[in-house]
Protein backbone atom coordinates (compact mmCIF):
# COMPACT_ATOMS: atom_id res chain seq x y z
CA UNK A 1 0.00 0.00 0.00
CA UNK A 2 1.52 3.40 -0.81
CA UNK A 3 2.43 5.54 2.08
CA UNK A 4 0.29 8.30 0.87
CA UNK A 5 -2.80 5.91 1.55
CA UNK A 6 -1.49 5.03 4.87
CA UNK A 7 -1.02 8.26 6.22
CA UNK A 8 -3.99 9.49 5.35
CA UNK A 9 -6.00 11.21 7.06
CA UNK A 10 -9.82 12.48 6.60
CA UNK A 11 -9.77 15.92 7.09
CA UNK A 12 -11.72 18.87 5.69
CA UNK A 13 -8.38 19.82 3.88
CA UNK A 14 -8.12 16.72 2.38
CA UNK A 15 -11.13 16.44 1.16
CA UNK A 16 -11.32 19.55 -0.71
CA UNK A 17 -7.40 19.45 -1.50
CA UNK A 18 -7.85 15.92 -3.15
CA UNK A 19 -11.41 16.50 -5.04
CA UNK A 20 -13.84 14.42 -2.56
CA UNK A 21 -11.06 11.91 -2.36
CA UNK A 22 -10.94 11.09 -5.80
CA UNK A 23 -7.07 11.97 -5.91
CA UNK A 24 -6.65 8.74 -4.41
CA UNK A 25 -7.34 6.98 -8.02
CA UNK A 26 -4.80 4.58 -8.15
CA UNK A 27 -3.59 5.55 -11.53
CA UNK A 28 -3.06 9.14 -13.09
CA UNK A 29 -4.74 11.20 -10.11
CA UNK A 30 -3.87 14.33 -12.01
CA UNK A 31 -5.80 13.40 -15.25
CA UNK A 32 -8.53 12.87 -12.50
CA UNK A 33 -8.04 16.18 -11.63
CA UNK A 34 -7.88 17.54 -15.26
CA UNK A 35 -11.46 16.19 -16.20
CA UNK A 36 -12.91 17.46 -13.05
CA UNK A 37 -11.98 20.62 -14.41
CA UNK A 38 -13.01 20.08 -18.09
CA UNK A 39 -16.39 18.61 -16.49
CA UNK A 40 -17.07 22.15 -14.49
CA UNK A 41 -15.77 23.70 -18.03
CA UNK A 42 -18.83 21.30 -19.67
CA UNK A 43 -21.29 22.21 -17.02
CA UNK A 44 -20.84 25.91 -17.35
CA UNK A 45 -20.82 26.02 -21.05
CA UNK A 46 -24.13 23.68 -21.34
CA UNK A 47 -25.75 26.07 -19.03
CA UNK A 48 -24.48 28.91 -20.97
CA UNK A 49 -23.31 30.70 -18.18
CA UNK A 50 -21.29 34.15 -18.71
CA UNK A 51 -17.91 34.11 -18.60
CA UNK A 52 -17.99 36.74 -15.16
CA UNK A 53 -19.62 33.00 -13.54
CA UNK A 54 -16.47 31.00 -15.08
CA UNK A 55 -14.09 33.64 -14.29
CA UNK A 56 -15.05 33.19 -10.51
CA UNK A 57 -15.43 30.13 -10.22
CA UNK A 58 -11.96 29.41 -11.34
CA UNK A 59 -10.99 32.13 -9.00
CA UNK A 60 -12.53 30.27 -6.32
CA UNK A 61 -11.18 26.57 -7.52
CA UNK A 62 -7.26 28.70 -7.08
CA UNK A 63 -8.72 30.22 -3.69
CA UNK A 64 -9.55 26.67 -2.80
CA UNK A 65 -6.25 25.26 -3.42
CA UNK A 66 -4.61 27.87 -1.76
CA UNK A 67 -6.44 27.86 1.52
CA UNK A 68 -6.76 24.06 1.61
CA UNK A 69 -3.70 22.25 -0.03
CA UNK A 70 -1.00 23.31 2.26
CA UNK A 71 -2.69 21.63 5.44
CA UNK A 72 -3.87 18.34 2.98
CA UNK A 73 0.45 18.15 2.43
CA UNK A 74 0.92 18.57 6.34
CA UNK A 75 -1.98 15.88 6.89
CA UNK A 76 -0.96 13.41 3.90
CA UNK A 77 2.70 13.80 5.55
CA UNK A 78 4.30 14.43 1.85
CA UNK A 79 5.70 17.57 -0.17
CA UNK A 80 2.97 17.87 -3.09
CA UNK A 81 1.23 14.66 -2.79
CA UNK A 82 -0.01 13.33 -6.20
CA UNK A 83 -3.67 12.77 -4.44
CA UNK A 84 -3.96 16.36 -3.91
CA UNK A 85 -5.42 17.61 -7.53
CA UNK A 86 -7.76 20.77 -6.85
CA UNK A 87 -4.66 22.40 -8.64
CA UNK A 88 -5.26 20.59 -12.03
CA UNK A 89 -8.73 20.98 -11.44
CA UNK A 90 -8.32 24.94 -11.49
CA UNK A 91 -5.73 24.34 -14.15
CA UNK A 92 -7.93 22.89 -16.36
CA UNK A 93 -11.04 24.86 -15.71
CA UNK A 94 -8.55 28.19 -16.49
CA UNK A 95 -7.25 26.54 -19.99
CA UNK A 96 -11.38 26.43 -20.93
CA UNK A 97 -12.46 29.64 -19.36
CA UNK A 98 -14.36 31.52 -22.50
CA UNK A 99 -14.14 28.59 -24.88
CA UNK A 100 -17.11 27.42 -26.22
CA UNK A 101 -17.27 23.13 -25.86
CA UNK A 102 -16.74 20.73 -28.53
CA UNK A 103 -15.42 17.37 -28.51
CA UNK A 104 -12.31 18.99 -30.06
CA UNK A 105 -11.77 21.70 -27.90
CA UNK A 106 -12.38 19.65 -24.82
CA UNK A 107 -9.60 16.69 -26.24
CA UNK A 108 -7.17 19.49 -27.16
CA UNK A 109 -7.40 21.38 -23.92
CA UNK A 110 -7.00 18.01 -22.16
CA UNK A 111 -4.10 17.06 -24.18
CA UNK A 112 -2.20 20.88 -23.85
CA UNK A 113 -3.00 20.90 -19.79
CA UNK A 114 -1.70 17.38 -19.15
CA UNK A 115 1.35 18.22 -21.60
CA UNK A 116 2.36 21.57 -19.62
CA UNK A 117 1.62 20.13 -16.04
CA UNK A 118 3.84 16.42 -16.92
CA UNK A 119 6.54 18.70 -18.65
CA UNK A 120 7.03 21.33 -16.72
CA UNK A 121 8.88 23.16 -19.12
CA UNK A 122 10.24 26.70 -18.11
CA UNK A 123 9.06 28.68 -15.78
CA UNK A 124 6.26 26.48 -14.37
CA UNK A 125 9.29 24.46 -13.05
CA UNK A 126 10.64 27.06 -11.03
CA UNK A 127 7.25 27.65 -9.67
CA UNK A 128 6.48 24.20 -8.17
CA UNK A 129 9.56 24.95 -5.86
CA UNK A 130 8.02 27.59 -4.16
CA UNK A 131 6.43 26.44 -0.39
CA UNK A 132 3.08 25.31 0.52
CA UNK A 133 0.21 25.58 -1.28
CA UNK A 134 1.55 28.37 -3.15
CA UNK A 135 4.10 25.43 -4.97
CA UNK A 136 1.18 23.41 -5.73
CA UNK A 137 -0.96 25.89 -6.95
CA UNK A 138 1.20 28.05 -8.99
CA UNK A 139 2.64 25.65 -11.62
CA UNK A 140 -0.48 24.29 -12.84
CA UNK A 141 -1.92 27.39 -12.74
CA UNK A 142 0.97 28.44 -15.15
CA UNK A 143 0.21 25.80 -16.75
CA UNK A 144 -3.54 26.74 -17.60
CA UNK A 145 -2.21 29.52 -18.92
CA UNK A 146 -0.06 28.26 -21.39
CA UNK A 147 -2.98 25.54 -22.14
CA UNK A 148 -5.16 28.69 -22.58
CA UNK A 149 -3.10 30.49 -24.81
CA UNK A 150 -2.03 27.73 -27.09
CA UNK A 151 -5.91 26.47 -27.43
CA UNK A 152 -7.50 30.37 -28.03
CA UNK A 153 -4.98 30.44 -30.84
CA UNK A 154 -5.10 27.20 -31.87
CA UNK A 155 -9.12 27.98 -32.14
CA UNK A 156 -8.31 31.94 -33.44
CA UNK A 157 -7.12 30.25 -36.58
CA UNK A 158 -8.95 27.02 -36.72
CA UNK A 159 -12.34 28.77 -35.85
CA UNK A 160 -13.67 25.45 -37.91
CA UNK A 161 -12.61 23.49 -34.75
CA UNK A 162 -14.70 24.70 -32.30
CA UNK A 163 -17.91 23.22 -33.72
Amino acid sequence: MPEEIKSRKFTPAVFVSTMCFTGFFPIMPGTVGTIWGLLIWYATTFTKQPLLIQAILAAAFFLLGLIFCGKAESDLCKHDPGSVIIDETAAAFLTFLGVNFSIWTALTGLFLNRFFDILKPWPINKLQNLPGAWGIMLDDTLAGVFSRIILGLLLYFFPILAR
